[in-house]
């Protein structure tokens, strides 16, 4: 074999073993629900009663630093320990069982966050500086109403507590818009995030 033929078989190997060790990225989805401590109870349908991550089912944070976490077997970024996020983005609220007037009365309020800092963390699959990992809930609450009389007249407490809920935990890719990893952009037909000529 000649040297020249020596070379091109060497460089197809190393081409082919970088091929081959080369990661894709598959967007997921993954479902989950959640109970009124907001301990994530069911991932994608499983069985409460039967937990497919025992002892690791994760938890939601609906507070002022929101967060979730995640089995790591699922491959989220930071081993699914996504704390802090961005601030919540609440819905209005949809009543289903009366309008809020009475006690009992149980209504449902949609939220959602995305996670950037944990961009560029290590993950399972792909290239983690271009993943973006978020999350979203639609909550329960009930409604308990308790009449309190004093001298000065009678009033309403309301409390609303929360019941449970269920959310939706998703990994996209995402574009760097230059060479600063903030602000991420989202790539759209109408916003292609090139880079700027600069």
């Amino acid at each position: 074999m000649s040297p020249r033929s020596c070379i091109a078989t060497l460089l197809l190997l190393v081409a082919s073993a970088f091929a081959s060790s080369a990661q894709t990225f598959s967007p997921r989805t993954d479902t989950f629900t959640f109970d009124n401590t907001s301990s994530i109870v069911s991932w994608d349908g499983s069985d409460p009663n039967n937990p497919p991550y025992p002892y690791e089912m994760g938890f939601v944070d609906l507070g002022n630093q929101p967060g979730i976490g995640i089995p790591w077997q699922l491959g989220y970024l930071n081993n699914g320990y996504l704390v802090p996020c961005n601030p919540l983005v609440w819905g209005s609220d949809t009543w289903v069982v009366g309008d809020g007037t009475h006690n009992g009365d149980t209504y449902t309020r949609p939220a959602s966050t995305s996670c950037p800092y944990f961009t560029g963390e290590y993950g399972t699959s792909g290239n983690s500086s271009n993943i973006l990992d978020s999350f979203s809930v639609v909550v329960k609450y009930v409604r308990t109403i308790r009449r309190v009389c004093s001298r000065g007249g009678c009033h309403n407490n309301i409390t609303d507590t929360l019941v449970g809920g269920t959310g939706e935990a998703v990994q996209s890719y995402i574009v760097a818009d230059g060479s600063d990893p903030m602000p991420l952009c989202h790539p759209t037909p109408q916003n292609p995030c090139k880079k700027s000529q600069g």
